[in-house]
Parts: structure tokens; C-alpha cells; sequence
């Protein structure tokens, strides 16, 4: 009996043996491996947003913070009392955007624009304009051989903030309404035909002392506001669209005879675009989006403009200057090897400095591109000063100016909100005397696109268009363009020719948004090919790269 259980239980090992059961084993049973594909959340929109608010913010500070007692921005960081026109300006609108976002309350802001439009009210101004700089006590600062000297362009600059203010500043309140009245004097007042002179352009500066107007403002620069502001001021202040014309295009002289770098269109100006900050000045208030003429779409002149300017830094620089996809942006700022000097840079003046109000002014234009900066000084302690970024920095040497400027603070604060929200374009456009200017100089508001994805300028060197989640609406937005009407197919294909997405959207005729995000199929750091098919039948695709 014993030897019969012994013979089972033989007999059920070599059983189970043969199944392949191991009782007597001391390794566990292999386990299958499943291989989890993570999205790459680098820039998502939790951690963009933080990261903007943060150097937004700080940026901001300098106008309020860091601010002179009249309320006024101080030219820099290192010239004493003297308060600067055109950077105030440029302090007007980022005062908004501070308001706007909570950042100081209202009570704050109006007292401080208060502040502000009286010190105006005392300046010294010459035939309405104001000077480049000035003292605290309102007479105007020299600024090289400008002594006694109205500065049209600053003034520019100046009024174009003060608009936008008087299109924000609507409460009943005592303090608002002396705001706007303010402004409405100093737009009244600004003799804008008499700096045309008898030239048929407008002139940049008068010498009140010798009774001289000089240097026009002519081509393709920082100007183009003054000329839509005097050519929408009040009579009998404002300009001709002959003066328009003859001065500002330079009867068709602004047109730039080449017209591709790096294979990308440049319709206006000089070679390679020049400094950044002619993308940015003008357009701090005036929305490129809305602008078009005989001449020029103004969005893809400056989103053009600004990848020419990456495109030279990435690919082209001498290498030695240590530029990268994280390290671009050429324009005017202090800088360079010693002894430090001020200097428009751009691709035909770079001595190896980076000035980060370029790529960062540049944020609607390429939001990812311009991400890629800000996260970059966001972690470089070296390119970090008291408000926000130094003004220039060389990866070269490892050096930089920790110093700040007005006129390179303003567009950080300013630009960035116009990507995010669209606030200051919003305020300047809707001002009718600035519709009126843009009418006058033969703008359309509504520009004649053409059918597809109108504002996705490809990435000449890899061929793809690199996208990012906007970081406050938090999806893809991917614009395009229908000349008519009616349901419009999208689908999303990698590179194997997969649908991956397939839906139907009804549009409309003129400007729309395809707006996706991810999912366990579409991920970040991946190609896809975007096809659209409109409510006519007609395809369109572009290559992306999510991010």
C-alpha cells in the first residue's frame, strides 16, 4: 500500500513536470514586460504658465517697483533720476497688463497712471511733442546734441501706451476720469503736420533752439506708429497719406528688392530684417494680424522677420558664439566684449550677444521658439537680474549686463500678454482715431489670406511647423483660413500614413482655429502630417511637431 502511494506521487511530479509546473523552483514566473509610452509634459501648460507668470511678472515690476517717484520709468538702472518717454510708454501698457492679471490692484495702477499723465502735463514738450528724457522736475534731459529737443518717435511710443490706457481706464471714478482727459489733451495737442515740415515726410527730431527739423522717418524701422498715429490724430494736427506715402514708403522704396533669407518671405525693409525690435516696437499695440496693404501682409512680415533672426543664430553664426534653438535673439542692448556698449544687433552686426527682450518680444510670433528661451534663462543665473532678465548676455564668454533698459523690459511684459490674451492689441485697435490711421494708410483690418494654414510658417531647416499647447487655453490651436463657408475634414496622420484623428468641424469664412490635443496615439516630441479638407473639396496639409 505504502509502495502504491509512493508510485503516485512519482507519477503526479513527472506529471506536472511535464506541464512545465516547477514546484520546487526559487525563481518567480516571468512576468510579460508592457512598455508604457509617456507624453513629454517639458512644456505643458501647467509648467509654461508658471514659468511666464513668474518672468512676466517680475518684468512687470520694473515699471512699478522699480519705478521713478513721478511715476515714470527710469531710462535704466544706471542713469541716475533721468526718466525715458518711449520706455514709459512701452511701462503704460505693462502697468495694464499688471492691472489686468492682479498683480497691483486698481487703486494702485490709476495712482499710478495719475502720477504719470501729470508729470506729462509739466514736461517740457516742443510743438506738443515730448523730449527723449527728462529730469524729475519735467525740463527735458539731454540726449547727445538733443538739448532743448522734441523726439517724435519716443512721443510715438508715449501715445500709443497713453491710447490703450484711455481704452482701459473706463471707471467713473475721479482718478480715471482724469486719466482720459489727460490723454485726450496730449492727443489734441501734438503737432504732428508740423513735423512733417515741408518735406512730405515725417522728420524725427526739432531742434526748438535753431528752429530745425531733421532725420526723416522714412523705410522700414520703428516709425511705422508715428505715422499711424499722425495720420489719425485730430485736425488740424495730423498728416496726409501723401506724407504717408512719400515719407513712410518711401514711394514704394520699402519694399525689399530681394525679399527671401533662408527661405523664408521678408516683404519689407533691409537684408535679413535687422534689429528685432523693428518687429516689435510699432507693434506692441498695433495687431500685425490686422494689418495688410499693397505691400506687405504685416504678420508675415514679422514672423518672417523673427525667423530670419533664429534661423542666422541657429544655423549660421560663427559657432564660437555658442548660439543654440536656447540661446537667440538679436537686437538693440548693452553687451558685447569690454568695454561694454550699447548696439543694434541683428544678423549683419553680431558680435556674440544675446539680448533676451528679442526672442521674448517675439512671443506671438513663435511661441515655441521664444518658450525655448524662457526656460533656458529661467535656469541661467548669469542672464538673471533684479527685474526680470539682464539686459544681454554672451554664452560665449560667459558673461553678461545685469543692467536694465525701459525700451527692452516693455516688450517682454507686453508681447508676451498679446500672445496670451491679446489685451494691448485689443485696447490700441479699437480706438477709432487709430482705425481711422490705418484706413488713411491704406490698411485692411480683414487681410485676403489665402486658403490653408494661413499663419503656420514651417521651420525652413526641418521642414516642420513646432507647435506647443497654448499655456492659458491649455490645446494645440492651429489657425487657418477658408474663403468660404461650410464643414471642414481634419485628420492627423504619422508618419506610417495612420489616421489618428479624423473629425469634421463647421467653419466659417475667414479666419478659424483647429484646436486638438493629445491622446494615447498623438504624443509629444512626434511628427504628424495635419491635412484639412475645406467645405470646396480642396486639401491642404502641413508637417508638425508637437511639443
Amino acid at each position: 500500500m505504502k509502495l502504491l502511494k509512493n508510485i503516485q506521487i512519482i507519477t503526479l511530479l513527472i506529471t506536472l513536470q511535464g506541464l512545465g509546473v516547477f514546484l520546487f523552483s526559487c525563481k518567480d514566473p516571468v512576468t510579460p514586460t508592457i512598455v508604457v509610452v509617456k507624453n513629454d509634459e517639458t512644456y505643458s501648460p501647467e509648467k509654461v504658465k508658471g514659468v511666464m507668470d513668474e518672468w512676466q511678472r517680475k518684468t512687470f515690476n520694473y515699471f512699478v517697483a522699480g519705478a521713478s517717484p513721478t511715476g515714470m520709468a527710469y531710462e535704466g538702472n544706471d542713469r541716475g533720476d533721468v526718466v525715458a518717454i518711449g520706455g514709459s510708454g512701452f511701462g503704460v501698457m505693462a502697468i495694464v497688463v499688471g492691472t489686468e492679471r492682479g498683480w497691483i490692484t486698481r487703486e494702485q495702477s490709476t495712482a499710478q497712471m495719475q502720477k504719470i499723465v501729470r508729470f506729462l502735463g509739466k514736461a517740457e514738450r516742443f510743438k506738443g511733442a515730448w523730449s527723449h528724457w527728462y529730469n524729475p522736475d519735467g525740463s527735458a534731459h539731454p540726449f547727445g546734441d538733443q538739448v532743448k529737443t522734441g523726439d517724435l518717435i519716443e512721443t510715438a511710443f508715449m501715445m500709443a501706451g497713453l491710447l490703450a490706457a484711455g481704452e482701459y481706464y473706463t471707471g467713473t471714478t475721479t482718478v480715471e476720469k482724469e486719466i482720459r482727459d489727460s490723454v485726450a489733451s496730449f492727443w489734441k495737442t501734438i503737432d504732428w503736420r508740423f513735423y512733417a515740415g515741408n518735406d512730405n515726410a515725417l522728420n524725427w527730431l526739432y531742434y526748438s533752439q535753431d528752429n530745425r527739423l531733421t532725420m526723416h522717418i522714412k523705410g522700414w524701422n520703428e516709425g511705422l506708429i508715428s505715422y499711424i498715429l499722425a495720420l489719425g490724430a485730430p485736425e488740424p494736427m495730423n498728416i496726409s497719406s501723401e506724407v504717408y506715402n512719400n515719407g513712410w514708403l518711401s514711394s514704394g522704396g520699402i519694399v525689399n528688392r530681394t525679399g527671401k533669407f533662408y527661405g523664408y518671405d521678408l516683404p519689407l525693409g533691409g537684408s535679413y530684417g535687422g534689429p528685432m525690435f523693428f518687429a516689435h516696437y510699432s507693434f506692441l499695440g498695433l495687431n500685425p494680424n490686422l494689418m495688410e496693404d499693397n505691400y506687405a501682409n504685416y504678420w508675415q512680415q514679422n514672423v518672417g522677420h523673427t525667423m530670419i533672426n533664429r534661423h542666422y543664430c541657429v544655423y549660421e553664426a560663427p559657432k564660437n558664439f555658442k548660439y543654440s534653438e536656447r540661446d537667440w535673439g538679436l537686437t538693440a542692448c548693452y553687451g558685447g566684449r569690454p568695454p561694454w556698449g550699447y548696439s543694434a544687433r541683428s544678423p549683419q552686426n553680431d558680435d556674440g550677444v544675446i539680448a533676451p527682450t528679442a526672442a521674448l518680444g517675439s512671443y506671438p510670433y513663435t511661441p515655441f521658439y521664444s518658450t525655448q528661451v524662457l526656460f533656458r534663462l529661467a535656469e541661467y543665473s548669469l542672464a538673471q537680474g533684479t527685474y526680470g532678465f539682464a539686459d544681454a548676455y554672451s554664452p560665449e564668454t560667459s558673461t553678461s549686463e545685469k543692467k536694465h533698459l525701459a525700451i527692452d523690459q516693455g516688450p517682454i511684459v507686453v508681447m508676451m500678454e498679446n500672445y496670451r490674451s491679446g489685451l494691448i492689441w485689443n485696447l490700441l485697435m479699437k480706438n477709432p482715431d487709430i482705425q481711422k490711421g490705418l484706413s488713411k494708410a491704406g490698411m485692411k483690418v480683414k487681410p485676403d489670406f489665402k486658403e490653408g494654414f494661413h499663419k503656420a510658417i514651417s521651420n525652413t531647416q526641418t521642414k516642420e511647423y513646432d507647435m506647443m499647447r497654448h499655456p492659458d487655453r491649455r490645446s494645440f490651436e492651429l489657425e487657418y483660413y477658408l474663403t468660404s463657408a461650410g464643414n471642414t475634414q481634419f485628420k492627423i496622420k504619422n508618419n506610417n500614413d495612420s489616421i489618428l484623428k479624423d473629425t469634421t468641424i463647421l467653419s466659417v469664412a475667414g479666419e478659424n482655429i483647429f484646436k486638438f490635443n493629445n491622446s494615447k496615439v498623438i504624443l509629444n516630441g512626434k511628427q504628424y502630417i495635419v491635412t484639412l479638407k475645406s467645405p470646396a473639396n480642396k486639401e491642404y496639409s502641413i508637417t508638425i511637431r508637437l511639443h
